[in-house]
């Protein structure tokens, strides 16, 4: 990917993210702005000619993760890499400009957005500048031809979007669909054109560094103040000055953006409506997918069912750099997220309780737990299952004699073995293995035994049980990703 480092720029901030996260319900009505007449194909006309559009495809190659498939009048899953910039001034020059030193600021903070497919849900996932990753040959050109592993953030201030494209491909495994970029000044226009946003504080804060003067409490800000807000590090409370101390403050800011845009105010006022399409417009440089208002449109009105509560923001999970403690790499629930969003699904942690399933009429268990010998031996290939089991089938009263291993890989599921004539005794065993296979075998003796093979599950209760003791939950629960809702109050940590 050497074109690709000809083909760089220096993105910055979490402005970024404002105009991201707004940008698909913002756009949803920009049809309702720019249809019929004159008067609105003149809109439509200048918002075209205020957006920027590069094409990085050709620099990407193809080695990339597969595209998913979809069905047929389906509109798809999309994945947008949002980011920032100090000063977009060699973008207009297209791709042989998209890149050199621009603005001079260096790249802090990557939005990954993702859309899913029924259009019922959007997560926005903060990416930390300070994350160790593996970043392919794109961005250093003293390490041509190799990967290597580095900061996330050099791989956009050294190597552009083309290059940040692919380092989130190469760690995630998520195909990227479209980038956007916005700039310092087009962040500030666009709160402004939305007539400021609000934030809240819970102490008055006085940075120099970032100029933020506010009081505690709720605030409207806009412009200097708002980018102040979101770009703040040092002097603010429950923040130690890194990248990770300020994005619970940039989701927040996104949140009241959401809120702000979705608001009547906005949609049933078609010039402050206008001023914030005009204003996002101007700030943002697109893939050629997404640089016309119809096309941004199209994408929006297939969101326009999405509400506040829909869009949800999140973090990478992340742990410290062990080499640096000063730095941070993601930790193992990351690929969790990730796996849900290439799946399509809910966050990790956030689905439903299914619904049980309607319980099956049995015959009565005629045979108590305390008069059946059991032996449980462990054919699943993980260490200690038959001592759960045994442990399990014990507190109900069940005289568990021995627990052994047995060959791994050999069985699937559970087979409960009874000599003859002890098929009810039998019964009582397999009820606390759901799914067991019951299997007369006429060389055993006075004893039913349990062999555990692969995927075979934990043991359940029996109704005849004896005694009260509760079983010990033995599940893995599936790690739950911390998020944001954009309709939870501003004032909320």
């Amino acid at each position: 990917m050497t074109a690709q480092r000809t083909a760089a720029g220096r993105h910055v901030r979490a402005r970024s993210r404002a105009r991201r996260a707004a940008a698909a319900t913002a756009a949803v009505v920009a049809g309702a702005v720019v249809v019929g007449g004159a008067a609105g194909a003149a809109v439509v006309t200048r918002l075209d000619g205020n957006i920027t559009s590069v094409e990085v495809d050709a620099l990407l190659g193809d080695d990339r993760p597969e595209e998913e498939a979809t069905a047929e009048g389906s509109t798809g899953p999309l994945d947008i890499l949002v980011l920032g910039s100090d000063d977009r001034s060699q973008l207009a020059e297209g791709g042989a400009g998209f890149g050199g030193d621009i603005g001079g600021g260096g790249s802090d903070t990557t939005l990954l957005v993702h859309l899913s497919q029924d259009r019922d849900r959007a997560v926005a996932v903060s990416i930390p500048r300070d994350s160790m990753v593996t970043v392919p040959p794109c961005g250093d050109p003293d390490d041509a031809g190799r990967e290597r592993v580095a900061m996330f953030n050099s791989a956009l201030a050294e190597g552009g979007p083309a290059c940040a494209i692919a380092t989130v491909e190469k760690n995630t495994d998520i195909r990227i669909d479209h980038f956007a970029v916005i700039d310092f000044d087009g962040f500030q226009d666009v709160v402004d054109a939305l007539g400021g946003v609000e934030v809240c504080l819970p102490e008055a804060v006085q940075d120099p560094k970032s100029k933020l003067d506010l009081p505690a409490g709720v605030s409207r800000v806009s412009g200097e103040q708002a980018l102040a807000y979101v770009r703040a590090r040092y002097n603010i409370p429950g923040t130690s000055g890194s990248d990770i101390g300020r994005i619970g403050r940039q989701q927040q800011f996104l949140s009241s953006v959401v809120q702000e845009v979705t608001s009547a105010g906005i949609l049933l006022r078609p010039d402050r409506l206008v001023r914030f399409l005009d204003a996002a417009t101007n700030s943002l440089t697109t893939d050629p997918g997404l640089d016309s208002v119809g096309q941004l449109t199209q994408l929006a009105q297939s969101a326009s069912g999405l509400r506040p509560d829909d869009v949800s923001f999140v973090t990478v999970p992340f742990e410290e750099y062990a080499p640096d403690p000063n730095r941070l790499q993601w930790a193992p629930e990351a690929e969790d997220l990730w796996a849900s969003i290439r799946a399509d699904a809910p966050l990790p942690g956030t689905e439903p309780e299914p619904e049980p399933a309607p319980a099956e009429t049995a015959p009565p268990l005629t045979v108590s737990p305390g008069s059946i010998a059991v032996e449980v031996y462990n054919g699943t290939g993980e260490g200690g299952r038959a001592g759960e089991a045994q442990s399990d089938l014990q507190l109900q009263g069940f005289d568990v004699r021995v627990a052994g291993n047995a060959d791994a890989g050999v069985l699937q599921g559970v087979r409960v073995s009874y000599p003859t004539g002890a098929e009810d005794a039998a019964e009582t065993v397999a009820a606390a293995f759901p799914g067991a296979n019951v299997v007369e075998d006429p060389s055993l003796q006075g004893v039913v035994v349990v062999t555990l093979g692969t995927g075979a599950p934990d043991v359940v209760e029996v109704p005849n049980r004896l005694g009260a003791e509760p079983l010990p939950d033995r599940s893995e629960p599936s790690a739950a990703i911390e998020a944001r809702s954009a309709s939870e109050d501003i004032c909320e940590a």
